[in-house]
C-alpha cells in the first residue's frame, strides 16, 4: 500500500448547521443542479434542498405525512426525480424541480425500506426491506414486477444493478451477497463476502464490474467480477456506514464509523491520502458530479470536502518533499475543469457542461501539476483526458513502487 502524506490535512469542511427544517438526524444526501444545491432526507420524514455555499434552504421541506422515517434516498440517472423508502414500507416518487410527490406506491413491504437504486435505463427501482425482500418496480406503472425476492437476508441493507441492468446484488444480515437475474429474479449464484459473523452494508458496483464491499467489522473488501475471489481492500476499527464512488469512477471513498473517511483509487485499491478525521456521528457520503466535493452528514448538520482544495493545502504546507500523494493520484480525478472559455478559439461558451461538448482547455490544469507545463492555447477531447490521466497516474505508482519519496 502507498505510503501517505504525515501532514495533517488543514483544511476543514464547510459546515451546513442544523439550521435547516428537519428535526431529526439526516439519513441520506446526494448533490443537485450541477452541485450547487444539496438534498438531504431525514428520519422525521422529510426531505429538504439547500444551497452549498451558505446553507440556505431553496426547497422544501417536502413530506407525505404518515411515512415516518426516510432511510433511503436515490436521485435519478437524468437527475429529474428522487426515491425514497420509508419507515411505512412505501415508496414515493419526488419531482426536484417542483418537490412535489409525483407517486406513492403500494404497500409490498412489510417492514422499513432500508435501500433503494435506479435501473441505469431508469425504467425499474430496486427496494430492500428490513423484512429480508427486495423488490423491483416499474417506474412507468408504479407497480412491482413480478414477485418480491425472498433473499435470504434477514434484513437487505444494499442493492445495487450492474452497469447493464441486467443483475441485481443484494446484501444483508448475512455474510453473503446475491446476485438475481432481474428478469426471472432468480439467484445466480452467493458469494461470502467476509467472516460468517459480519454483515455487508453497503456495495459500489463499477462500470467495470469491480465491486466493493462495506462490512460490520470495519474492513473494505473487493472482487474483480461477480465470481472472483474477495480481496482485502482496508480495515477500520468500527464499521463501514457509507461508500460513495465519484462520476468519473476514479475515486471512492468509505465512512467508518469510526469517525473517518478513507478514500481509494478503486482500479488500483490503493489509497489515495490520510483518512480524512471527522466529527462523531457520521452517517452517509455522496461525491459531487464533477468529483471535487464530498458530502458527509452528521446529525442535522451536512459537511462540504472540497477535496481539491484539501490535497492542494497538504501541497503547499509540504512543497519541500515534492507532490504529494493526494494531488499525483487523486488530483486529476478531482479538476475542477473549466470549459467555459477556450483560448483556442477564444469564444466564451457560457454554461458548457461535459455533457453539452467533448472538449476541454488543457490550461485549466497547469495550476494542479506543478511541474508540467501546457499550454494555454491546447484543447483536447475529453475522453483523451481521461486516458492521459490514468497514465500519468500509473506513471506515479511505478515512481512510488521503486522507492522514490513523494510525501
Amino acid at each position: 500500500m502507498l505510503s501517505t502524506s504525515a501532514k495533517p490535512y488543514t483544511k476543514k469542511p464547510i459546515c451546513l448547521d442544523s439550521r435547516g427544517t428537519h428535526s431529526a438526524a439526516i439519513s441520506c444526501l446526494d448533490f443537485l443542479d450541477e452541485d450547487r444545491c444539496i438534498i438531504t432526507c431525514s428520519e422525521d420524514g422529510s426531505i429538504q434542498v439547500r444551497k452549498v455555499d451558505t446553507g440556505q434552504v431553496v426547497s422544501g421541506p417536502w413530506k407525505d405525512p404518515g411515512s415516518g422515517a426516510i432511510h433511503s434516498m436515490a436521485v435519478s440517472p437524468n437527475r429529474l426525480e428522487i426515491v425514497t423508502g420509508s419507515q411505512d414500507g412505501r415508496i414515493r416518487l419526488w419531482m426536484v424541480a417542483t418537490g412535489q410527490m409525483a407517486g406513492k406506491w403500494k404497500q409490498v413491504h412489510s417492514l422499513t425500506i432500508l435501500s433503494v437504486c435506479w435501473s441505469p435505463d431508469e425504467l425499474h427501482i430496486a427496494s430492500g426491506s428490513e423484512d429480508g425482500t427486495a423488490i423491483i418496480w416499474d417506474t412507468k406503472q408504479g407497480d412491482i414486477v413480478g414477485h418480491p425476492i425472498r433473499t435470504g437476508h434477514s434484513h437487505v441493507y444494499a442493492v445495487h444493478y450492474s452497469s447493464d441492468g441486467a443483475t441485481l446484488i443484494t446484501s444483508g444480515y448475512n455474510n453473503t451477497i446475491t446476485f438475481w437475474d432481474v428478469k426471472t429474479r432468480e439467484a445466480l449464484y452467493f458469494l461470502e463476502a467476509c467472516h460468517a459473523s459480519q454483515q455487508v452494508h453497503c456495495i459500489i458496483w463499477t462500470s467495470y464490474d469491480r465491486i466493493f464491499l462495506g462490512c460490520s467489522n470495519g474492513t473494505v473488501q473487493t472482487t474483480a467480477n461477480t465470481q472472483g475471489k474477495v480481496a482485502r481492500l482496508g480495515e477500520r476499527t468500527r464499521p463501514i456506514c457509507a461508500m460513495a464512488l465519484s462520476q468519473d469512477e476514479l475515486l471512492l471513498a468509505t465512512a467508518s464509523l469510526d469517525n473517518t473517511i478513507s478514500l481509494w483509487d478503486p482500479k488500483t485499491n490503493r489509497s489515495v491520502g490520510r483518512p480524512l478525521d471527522h466529527r462523531n456521528g457520521l452517517r452517509c457520503a455522496a461525491f459531487g458530479r464533477n468529483s471535487r466535493l464530498l458530502a458527509t452528514s452528521v446529525d442535522k448538520s451536512v459537511f462540504i470536502w472540497d477535496l481539491q482544495m484539501l490535497f492542494r493545502d497538504v501541497n503547499v504546507t509540504d512543497s519541500q518533499s515534492g507532490p504529494s500523494l493526494g494531488t499525483s493520484t487523486a488530483g486529476h480525478s478531482l479538476i475542477d475543469i473549466d470549459a467555459s472559455i477556450c483560448p483556442a478559439s477564444n469564444n466564451t461558451r457560457k454554461g458548457l457542461r461535459h455533457s453539452d461538448t467533448n472538449m476541454v482547455c488543457l490550461a485549466s490544469l497547469s495550476n494542479l501539476i506543478p511541474h508540467v507545463q501546457l499550454s494555454p492555447m491546447a484543447c483536447i477531447d475529453y475522453q483523451d483526458l481521461l486516458m492521459w490521466q490514468q497514465t500519468f497516474i500509473a506513471h506515479f505508482l511505478l515512481i512510488q513502487d521503486h522507492g522514490m519519496s513523494v510525501a
